[in-house]
């Protein structure tokens, strides 16, 4: 039987231009519907990783409390790289508590350039993400409540509500706070209305989808926009007056 050239002709058929250009067009629809999803996939698993280090350093920290009579781990590395009191920093001091993975010192979405390139010639570079808050890491009279109270709350047994007391954050990636491990908020509210604009040059305060992660006393770690953890009642901003809180994570004594 000879074979038919018609069905032969059909059944060897191509694409035609315009169904390659109809194909293309979907292809690039999905695309620009996909890349944006894992865009924000990447950037949820990055957040989701940066949460589990600040868990991780609290627990470490909690631990390291609790082999230590109660008392928290203090700073070291100051503002500007200086190491004058390095053999007391956090990073070195809890190094067994958190275990010899230094990954946790990191958080994936950093991009800070002191990784690879110090803030000054021959300085140090970026030792980590992270910082903690001088409220609950100075002692004695470093202590910014040490003039009211008379001691410092860098012990847990001095803090009434560690589950709501900031313990780390995430630090800022350049100027001079990048490469200390402390943090300062007790000074914020002197540039009120502009608190949140000094913070932001010690804290990273949008890493995280207009949020950051933090770790608090109790050994947990949470997101919050910087306005839940911080925010001054503008009612009550008076010379010589005490300021009013709407909220302050970070002062042990009202945190809440």
């Amino acid at each position: 039987m000879a074979p038919n050239p018609t069905r032969r002709g059909s059944a060897l058929r191509g694409f035609t231009l315009i169904e390659l250009l109809v194909v293309v067009a979907i292809i690039g629809v999905l695309v620009s519907i996909l890349l944006p999803a894992l865009s924000r996939a990447r950037q949820h698993a990055r957040s989701v990783l940066c949460e589990s280090n600040l868990r991780t350093l609290s627990l470490a920290a909690y631990m390291y409390a609790e082999s230590n009579r109660g008392w928290l781990p203090e700073f070291g590395y100051m503002h500007g790289g200086g190491e004058a009191r390095a053999a007391y920093a956090w990073i070195n001091t809890m190094a067994k508590e958190y275990g010899e993975n230094r990954n946790v010192l990191r958080c994936p979405a950093d991009q800070s350039p002191h990784w690879t390139r110090p803030l000054k010639p021959d300085g140090p570079l970026r030792r980590t993400s992270y910082a903690t808050n001088f409220y609950v890491a100075a002692g004695g009279i470093d202590s910014p409540l040490h003039w009211r109270d008379g001691h410092g709350y860098n012990r847990l047994d001095w803090i009434k509500r560690p589950a709501a007391t900031i313990l780390f954050v995430e630090l800022a990636e350049t100027g001079n706070y990048a490469l200390a491990d402390h943090v300062h908020p007790e000074g914020w509210e002197t540039f009120y209305p502009y608190e949140r604009r000094e913070a932001g040059k010690q804290v990273m305060l949008e890493r995280h989808a207009g949020r950051a992660n933090y770790g608090l006393l109790d050994g947990h770690g949470e997101r919050f926009a910087f306005e839940e953890t911080y925010a001054i009642d503008p009612a009550t901003i008076q010379p010589d007056e005490e300021v009013i809180w709407l909220v302050n994570k970070y002062e042990p004594t009202i945190a809440r």
